[in-house]
């Protein structure tokens, strides 16, 4: 049995739910990235960015978005619930 490719996707990200560290270092590698190589690159020591895994840290909630070709509200939703209800 194959798998359509929203049915693959639908296995490691959950809609409405933010993604696991370890779909996001997953994507971040399909684009050549580590967050250990990107810590370096942006001169700040080793661990820092990683914070963005479990606290909101727009700045590099967004470079690490922008890096995987997706809006951070896609990749954290729960932490972008309230700004995407006061657009609408």
């Amino acid at each position: 049995m194959q798998l359509s490719t929203q049915e693959l996707l639908a296995l490691f990200i959950r809609e409405g739910q933010d993604w696991t560290p370890d779909v996001i270092q997953a994507a971040l590698k399909r684009k050549g990235v580590k967050v250990s190589s990107l810590e370096r690159i942006k001169g700040v020591k080793p661990g820092t960015l990683r914070n963005v895994f479990y606290r909101h840290c727009p700045a590099y909630e967004q470079e690490i978005a922008d890096l995987i070709g997706v809006p951070p509200s896609l990749i954290w939703p729960s932490r972008y619930e309230s700004s995407n209800s006061d657009a609408a």
